[in-house]
């Protein structure tokens, strides 16, 4: 048994991490709990006779692919097992596989299952089984369902085979998926809406460019790169004293060569130098590219496409541009005649009127941002058609004529009542009423609105309906529960006396003075009704007579032990026979065997007024007179116990 158990779990295991493996999609997967009464059968899939008993189960499913979930059902239940006078108590584990017929958007869903599951019945015998079975799922709701469904479980072990029946409820469980994110090209965490440099990442503080400084100016139009500065200066450090002459750069004609005020800021004619090693006619001194032969206008330094921008600062040095574009010309990626700088759709062609993005329907909304890109609209209704011009899309707005507002669906408040509360949500639009109770009036302030409240007047509990408890006899019962409202009594007795606290009120108990189960009284115990039951088949008579034979004595005697035990009850007797021979004689001869029986007992010590008798004939067969055996078992006396 435990080598079972171990592969059960093991299996179990498995099971559940096929489930996890194949649920890990982008969205979310659909799952649900289920919950079932179950008809139990270990009868007649074991070759014995057919013998229901009842439990529940639990089960959570997970969808995990197109059709198929994983499902891990938990039952308890009743075990009526063939043989087996005790019924057991059994709990059990399944994981199953399960295939859907047909979509979930269908009211009616078939489907199959299979698996495997272990059972624990409180004996040694517990026992893997194999659950096979076909169900329907009847959709009621938006996520619930009823279901019912039919199972065979094959088990491992003998005698343990079983057939259930499964009627319940489904509820589907749904993530709420996440909406997407804006877009990002560069994953720099700034959306490309706002990113003047959408394919390079950068930084917020630059709107979203590259700026190795980070003091807000993007590295393109950054002067000083690598030095934090302002957008005054380009980026540069604020306007200082480079040469550290005493005069200030921006005073300064020679900012890089120490001079003198006189000169603003040069040297004496005698102190510069006359070196001119690239013979461009720019003395070293002053030249910025001092090896390589350039133009005198950009301090030395070669200008290949004539642009005014040195090739050193010029970013496109063979395109001829402009110095604000850093020596590069106008670019127009998609050639809508809106600058990439300007443009917030640079690869899209579209219109100045939405920023050089498209606009389809002409509407002046961006398609990107038109929730009707193919049908004019306003920008107020996002794109869409607003014929009120309330500002809520004609396709949302319950009330398109009339100006409202967007939490009314686009319909004006109206409040008939003058309460505060909009018609559409005011369950009495015309009685004044809260907010708390949906615009409805409470007469008694309990909580409970006097259209559902059945004692409008006095304050009371919503499980009484707004009505108080009413206790006359003050006993702790309720009147409405109490059968005896004007005594004192227990809430076992339901609210009536009982002197000997057997849970029966002494109105209604045939024994108040002793402890019983039946109306009061003390019961016979099993063992007694038994006997009872086994006595009608052993009353011995003469035959065709009502003559008492000696073996009889014995069963009567103790037929009357019984009823002297229990002096409250009262003794039924009917006697019965066979069809053999004329109707009305079988009855007067089983009158007779009955009364014979009667007179017995009388003469043990029971009364009169506790026994009565009759004769029924032939007219209650328990059995098939058409056999000796039949006939047998319907000549009888029963003797029958029962509290007048």
């Amino acid at each position: 048994m435990m080598k079972n158990l171990f592969l059960g779990l093991a299996i179990l295991l498995c099971l559940l991490k096929t489930g996890s493996l194949f649920s890990q999609d982008e969205q979310p997967p659909l799952h649900g709990i289920a919950a079932k009464v179950l008809f139990i059968d270990y009868g007649s899939p074991n070759s014995a006779d057919f013998q229901v008993s009842n439990g529940l189960e639990l089960a959570y499913l997970r969808h995990i692919k197109d059709n198929w979930a994983v499902g891990l059902p938990v039952k308890i239940g009743v075990a009526d097992l063939p043989g087996d006078i005790s019924k057991s108590t059994f709990v059990s584990f399944d994981a199953i596989g399960q295939y859907r017929f047909t979509s979930p958007e269908k009211t009616l869903i078939p489907y199959g299952f299979a698996g495997l599951g272990i059972v624990f019945d409180g004996s040694d015998k517990n026992n893997l089984q194999v659950p096979v079975g076909l169900g329907l799922y009847y959709k009621v709701g938006e996520s619930s369902y009823i279901t019912g469904q039919v199972e065979y479980r094959k088990s491992f072990d003998d005698n343990r085979d079983n057939l259930q029946l499964g009627l319940g409820w489904y509820y589907k469980l749904k993530a709420t998926p996440r909406p997407p994110g804006p877009a990002d090209a560069d994953n720099d965490g700034i959306p490309d809406s706002e990113d003047r440099c959408p394919d390079e990442p950068g930084i917020a503080l630059a709107f979203g460019c590259p700026d190795t400084d980070k003091d807000g100016v993007p590295n393109g139009e950054d002067d000083c790169p690598t030095e934090k500065g302002s957008f005054a200066n380009r980026g540069c450090p604020s306007p200082g004293d480079k040469d550290a002459d005493g005069i200030a750069d921006k005073d300064d004609k020679c900012p890089d060569v120490p001079g003198i005020a006189s000169l603003d800021g040069c040297p004496p004619p005698e102190a510069v130098s006359s070196i001119d090693t690239d013979g461009d006619g720019v003395t070293d001194d002053k030249d910025n590219c001092p090896d390589t032969a350039g133009e005198i206008n950009l301090f030395g330094c070669p200008d290949r496409d004539g642009d005014g921008v040195a090739d050193k600062d010029d970013r496109c040095p063979d395109e001829v541009g402009l110095p604000i574009r850093h020596g590069c010309p106008p670019k127009d990626t998609d050639k809508d005649g809106i600058l990439d700088e300007d443009d917030a759709c640079p690869t899209i062609p579209g219109k100045a009127a939405t920023n050089g993005c498209p606009d389809k329907d002409g509407d002046g909304v961006g398609d990107a941002e038109d929730d009707c890109p193919d049908t004019p609209g306003f920008a107020s209704a996002k794109g869409c058609p607003d014929m009120d011009g309330d500002g809520v899309p004609d396709r949302s707005d319950k009330c398109p004529n009339m100006v409202g507002e967007a939490a009314h669906d686009g319909c004006p408040f109206i409040d008939s009542d003058g309460d505060g509360i909009d018609d559409s949500e005011d369950d009495c639009p015309n009685e004044k009423g809260s907010k708390e109770l949906l615009g409805c009036p409470d007469g008694d302030g309990d909580g409970i609105p006097d259209r559902l409240d059945q004692c409008p007047t006095e304050a009371g509990t919503a499980d009484r309906n707004g009505c108080p408890i009413r206790d006359a006899d003050n006993d702790g019962v309720e009147d409405k529960f109490d059968n005896c409202p004007d005594e004192p009594g227990t809430e076992k007795a339901h609210g009536c006396p009982d002197r000997d606290g057997d849970g029966f009120g002494d109105p209604f108990d045939k024994c108040p003075d002793e402890v019983g189960t039946n109306k009061g009284c003390p019961d016979l115990n099993e063992e007694e009704r038994e006997f009872l039951r086994f006595a009608a088949k052993n009353i011995y008579f003469d035959t065709g007579k009502a003559t008492l034979r000696a073996k009889s004595y014995t069963t009567l005697n103790r037929v009357a032990d019984i009823l002297m035990k229990y002096p409250r009850y009262h003794l039924s007797i009917g006697g019965h026979t066979d069809n053999v021979g004329n109707a009305e004689s079988n009855r007067l001869l089983s009158e007779e065997r009955a009364r014979t029986c009667h007179e017995y007992l009388l003469s043990r010590g029971l009364t009169t007024d506790r026994m009565s008798f009759k004769g029924y004939g032939e007219s209650q067969p328990v059995a098939d007179n058409s056999t000796e055996e039949g006939r047998l078992a319907n000549r009888r006396v029963e003797f029958t116990v029962y509290l007048p």
